[in-house]
């Protein structure tokens, strides 16, 4: 019977041994084209993994893969990560669920972009795998960039230095979560929580917050394509938060404008952006203070 029992107990040491060191020993670029499979069905474009791949299946299975980049063949890359690591977990994984305790993107470079017509520029399909078969406990982005273009205008916008904590229930959403970026060497915070993707639509509300400037942005409604173009149905409001100190070094307890209008924007294609909305006179509140200045209605952006 000890017999027995010591022979088993060395089974399992020999077995777990083998779990922790086995994976250093295998040449985990064989699975390349696996990996590349799996996240071209993923992102809807054809994936490539430049760089070393890594992996381990104790304590938790994790994958790290390095130097990504997707898009068309012969085609400047749309999308670039310079590290991709994802921690699964255990307890759902013997379970047959794919939830991932963390997915952490590092230095992802994310250009984004729309055409003379304001359509969305995305040469790839759309996902081929279900929405709902991943879940991550813990997304992190670290020192991300991204590029907005507007082929009609000729214009730009870059955000530096990006940054994310948060979680994704689904592929679909929702997401919610908190970060950081550095647009034309001004610092920006934000918050951000989104429903899920549907057919009218994600639902979502960001925040954002300049770190140099007395003002709080804030846009709740609805995002969609229509045709591709983006279109935006909702508020947006804008606020100066309370007891912020001003310039000259005195604080003012809390100064905000109100404006209480429809605002539609729109463009026709190879020309910029106009907005107009109806200018009414501030509206003040308790104690002669302020309300936010919210407007509502349809942006169309190209």
């Amino acid at each position: 019977m000890q017999a027995t029992l010591l022979g088993l107990g060395i089974a399992i040491i020999l077995a777990l041994v083998a779990a922790l060191v086995g994976p250093h020993f295998i040449d985990w670029s064989a699975y390349r084209s696996l990996f590349e499979t799996r996240a071209s069905r993923l992102v809807g474009v054809p994936v490539r993994v430049n760089g070393k791949i890594d992996a381990r299946i104790l304590p938790t299975p994790s994958v790290v893969l390095r130097d990504v980049e997707a898009g068309g063949p012969g085609e400047q890359a749309k999308l670039k990560v310079g590290e991709v690591a994802i921690e699964l977990a255990l307890g759902p994984l013997m379970r047959g669920e794919w939830r991932a305790a963390e997915l952490r993107l590092v230095k992802p470079e994310v250009p984004l972009a729309l055409d003379a017509a304001g359509q969305f520029e995305w040469p790839g399909t759309a996902p081929t795998i279900d929405a709902d078969s991943l879940s991550v406990d813990r997304l992190a982005i670290e020192d991300g960039r991204a590029v907005l273009r507007d082929r009609a205008s000729t214009s730009s916008l870059v955000l530096e230095k990006l940054w994310f904590n948060g979680d994704m229930r689904s592929f679909a959403g929702p997401y919610k979560g908190e970060g950081g970026f550095v647009s034309g060497g001004d610092r920006y915070g934000y918050r951000l929580a989104t429903g899920r993707f549907a057919d009218d639509g994600l639902k979502f509300k960001l925040t954002v917050d300049p770190s140099e400037r007395p003002l709080t942005a804030e846009a709740d409604g609805t995002l969609r394509l229509e045709r591709g173009v983006p279109r935006f149905e909702g508020a947006l409001s804008l606020a100066r938060p309370p007891g912020i100190a001003l310039a000259r070094g005195r604080t003012r307890h809390q100064a905000r404008r109100h404006r209480s209008s429809p605002v539609r924007q729109g463009c026709a294609p190879r020309r910029s952006c106009v907005g107009a909305a109806d200018r009414s006179r501030p509206r003040l509140g308790a104690a002669g203070r302020h309300a936010p200045c919210p407007a509502r209605g349809v942006a169309q952006f190209s």
